[in-house]
């Protein structure tokens, strides 16, 4: 983490149980936006911007996949990123340094 934007990015992520319930079932499986609306029993539209919320937080990331019916096209499947995330008093006197 290396401004304070990815801080409250991370932060806002992480701050709607919904957030984290999709994080929690990307870990099993990457799967696509309307799977996520459907298991969920949310709107596309909800789905796809929680999604766009964990993408921009670096937590996920997204992938184009061709399906091939029943015509060919593209579909972006979502995963977890490999991430570890550590805020302790060293990050935020570093974050703190910023601002000065």
């Amino acid at each position: 983490m290396s401004s304070l934007e990815d801080l409250v990015k991370l932060g806002k992520a992480l701050s709607n149980p919904l957030r984290v319930k999709i994080l929690l079932m990307l870990v099993k499986n990457p799967t696509y936006i309307q799977d996520v609306a459907q298991k969920l029993r949310i709107p596309y539209a909800l789905a796809h911007l929680h999604l766009k919320v964990l993408e921009e937080a670096g937590l996920v990331e997204g992938y184009y996949e061709v399906e091939e019916k029943p015509r060919p096209h593209l579909r972006k499947v979502y995963r977890v990123r490999d991430f570890k995330i550590v805020i302790d008093r060293e990050l935020l006197e570093r974050l703190a340094s910023l601002l000065e």
